[in-house]
């Protein structure tokens, strides 16, 4: 017996796989660290040292770059401008599986870090609305910056606790992805003494006992006929199957649908559950490698008996800017950085409308569908900042709108994005001239945010958590 594995893990291993050479090649490969890999946004440029290696979800790839042990994924422009996004291909499974439609209204139930809820949003083409929900203060804030660090227009954050979400909203959602807080079994493959020293089996019983009222609150906001993805990273039976099997005892009418995954590699579940699909991480192809994962995919058929939901009396919401006002926001937007007029709706899919949204004279782009949801619901945030009630353009809205724009522009050298990152102020050109107090940063192709001219220097915008 493999002495990193808890004797009971050996155990519960040997009830799912039979086989013993199999189940060898299980534990060779669940501690066996994961190739890197990344979501690419669309239209970006890869750099010509970067080398991609096609997997089996279309935006995402496994790379390797020649000079990644002096330079981390997460130190480069690429990520930093939001164009990449570093996500393993089981994380993404839950989003392909749901098949996210544009101008929906999707929950994502469990949110934090936002890996799903950015690639939901990609999938959407920034239309329709994703309500983002994490209860944890902490994890809120990764939340908060990696939707707007991938530019984010189209998602609503919230920060409740997730079982009680059913007393607050009505049968409203067109799907629902639940990818439920687990024993984490798939972590072994980013620390490889996770089995020896942290795995038990109480955590499996105790966040079996946190999905049942997660899956419970999830199906019973969902639109008749709509659909939740429920998944975790673990291969234990009671997270898993045991879970579908409650929610069924609950509600016999929720529909469990197949799951197409081309190229995927999976194994039918267990218990009679055979639409479910377990995932292995000795099941491995060229496309395709990962952690334990479980998927379901769940219909609710029609609209269920339940108490009506409780509705907060919402008091000064955001004001949505009428036509004229949004029209008199993309020409001065185009007269001073040259940005096209019709920049904002370019931003997000044909299926929704852009939408100027006014918070304490804050600017900030959205959808349509965001702003029925917050005239109804209270929300931590909304949307894409644009600039402040003073007319400062925003740091996050200058990174992903900047690429478009040709005026008031500063090309810096390649000292000077260094420091820039740094967060250290530039010395303003001598001879330069601006019709605009702030300037768009730019360097080889990319936006950097904005700064403030000074005197002589422009001050540096960059938000300081953020800095290199």
């Amino acid at each position: 017996m493999n002495n990193d594995f808890p004797p009971r893990f050996i155990e519960r291993l040997e009830s799912l796989i039979a086989d013993p050479n199999e189940r060898n090649l299980f534990l060779d490969k669940c501690t066996e660290p994961l190739p890197k890999v990344v979501r690419f946004s669309p239209n970006t440029k890869v750099p010509d040292a970067w080398t991609l290696k096609p997997t089996s979800i279309p935006e995402a790839f496994f790379i390797e770059r020649a000079n990644q042990s002096e330079v981390p994924l997460g130190k480069t422009l690429e990520h930093f401008t939001g164009q990449i996004y570093v996500q393993s291909l089981s994380s993404m499974l839950p989003v392909v599986a749901l098949n996210p439609q544009p101008g929906e209204k999707i929950l994502d139930l469990c949110a934090a870090p936002g890996s799903k809820t950015t690639f939901l949003s990609q999938k959407m083409g920034k239309s329709g609305v994703i309500v983002a929900n994490e209860p944890s203060g902490s994890r809120s804030k990764k939340l908060s910056h990696n939707l707007d660090r991938l530019g984010v227009s189209n998602s609503v954050m919230i920060q409740s606790d997730g079982t009680l979400l059913h007393r607050y909203f009505g049968q409203e959602f067109d799907r629902v992805l639940l990818d439920a807080p687990c024993s984490s079994e798939g972590f072994g493959r980013k620390d490889s003494s996770f089995f020896k020293k942290m795995w038990s089996e109480k955590k499996i019983f105790q966040a079996s006992k946190l999905q049942k009222k997660l899956i419970l609150s999830g199906y019973e906001i969902l639109a008749p006929g709509g659909i939740m993805v429920y998944s975790t990273c673990t291969s234990a039976v009671e997270e898993n199957e045991d879970i579908i099997e409650f929610l069924k005892s609950k509600y016999p009418e929720a529909e469990l649908l197949d799951i197409d995954l081309p190229n995927v590699p999976t194994t039918p579940g267990i218990n009679g559950f055979d639409k479910t699909i377990r995932i292995y991480p000795h099941q491995e192809t060229d496309l395709w490698t990962s952690e334990s994962f479980f998927v379901a995919k769940i219909q609710k058929p029609h609209a269920i008996k339940r108490l009506p939901p409780h509705k907060p009396l919402i008091k000064n919401t955001p004001q949505v800017l009428k036509k004229n006002r949004a029209a008199e926001i993309s020409v001065r937007m185009a007269k001073a950085y040259g940005l096209p007029k019709s920049w904002a709706q370019e931003a997000m899919n044909k299926e929704s409308k852009a939408t100027f949204v006014e918070k304490d004279g804050d600017l900030y782009l959205t959808t349509r569908e965001v702003t029925q949801f917050f005239q109804k619901n209270l929300y931590r945030k909304f949307g894409l900042k644009v600039m402040d009630k003073d007319g400062n353009l925003s740091h996050d809205f200058c990174v992903h709108f900047g690429v478009k724009m040709n005026k008031n522009i500063l090309e810096i050298t390649n000292e000077e994005q260094a420091k820039w990152l740094q967060g250290y102020d530039l010395k303003l050109p001598e001879n330069s001239s601006f019709s605009e107090s702030q300037v768009i940063i730019k360097f080889q192709g990319f936006s950097l945010g904005c700064g403030k001219i000074v005197s002589d220097k422009v001050k540096n915008k960059v938000p300081r958590e953020l800095l290199f």
